[in-house]
């Protein structure tokens, strides 16, 4: 009778399936944010005399949010606006104003391009957006504050579009991209990566077309976004057993969230 070791059960993809599983936010958290915020968009902001609509924008709609749920964020489309007709402060005034008034005792902070609002299991950042309409059928455009002190509105693209694509490359890669963009989060945040996420999600849509595990989906993406350690250059660390590889995930990739064991 054939009995599986210990090494065998706890072997690499074992380790990354517990790591993915521990910076996915549990189905509590989901539950928890998604009741905050319909109830902040639909009871609370859609109400207001200037707002259009909102909809959901960011890690959290993209799925590609890392537990701790940190900001969730939100565009807050005006009505009866264009980019020439308001000033960014004057508007982050005003829904500062209302949210105040709404959530005496939760912190409610200006914070440019956006109005951040902070509530014990998750904060939510808020940013004004002027939509203007592409008569060409595609995308909306958008402006949002700049975040510069000139109080002036910037265009951005229409976070939809990254949001359609990374859908489309997530399916094209068997759901391996999603908690792949996790863990880089994680290993962002663990060594003071600078890199900004949709700069990261942009890069792996755009450079990953083949992911055999986990381990191979982080090699590659170490190489695509340049990151390098001084110790281990890319040969180094794409040579490594698995043990190895285990090892440097949690000593120095993703720290003490990969798990030992």
């Amino acid at each position: 009778k054939m009995y599986l070791s210990e090494t065998n059960y706890s072997g690499l993809p074992t380790k990354f399936e517990k790591f993915r599983q521990k910076i996915e936010l549990t189905d509590n958290q989901r539950d928890k944010i998604k009741t905050s915020h319909k109830h902040l968009r639909e009871n609370i902001l859609q109400p207001l005399n200037y707002v259009s609509h909102t909809f959901l924008t960011g890690s959290y709609k993209k799925k590609t949010l890392v537990n701790p749920a940190n900001d969730i964020d939100v565009f807050v489309v005006l009505k009866g606006y264009t980019q020439y007709d308001i000033k960014p402060n004057s508007i982050l005034d005003k829904l500062k104003k209302d949210l105040d008034i709404t959530y005496q005792k939760t912190p409610v902070k200006q914070d440019k391009p956006c109005v951040v609002l902070e509530f014990q299991h998750v904060t939510f950042e808020l940013t004004p957006a002027i939509e203007i309409e592409n008569y060409w059928g595609e995308h909306s455009e958008f402006y949002i504050p700049e975040i510069s002190k000139n109080n002036t509105w910037q265009k951005v693209e229409n976070p939809r579009v990254l949001e359609n694509l990374l859908t489309q490359k997530n399916q094209s890669l068997n759901q391996k991209l999603n908690p792949l963009i996790k863990m880089m989060k994680k290993c962002k945040i663990n060594n003071n990566i600078k890199t900004p996420s949709f700069e990261m999600e942009k890069l792996a849509i755009n450079s990953l077309y083949n992911i055999r595990d986990f381990r191979d989906g982080v090699q590659q993406l170490l190489r695509i976004y340049n990151w390098t350690h001084k110790t281990y250059s890319h040969y180094n660390i794409e040579n490594m057993s698995d043990n190895e590889f285990a090892t440097f995930c949690r000593d120095i990739l993703f720290g003490y969230d990969f798990p030992k064991d």
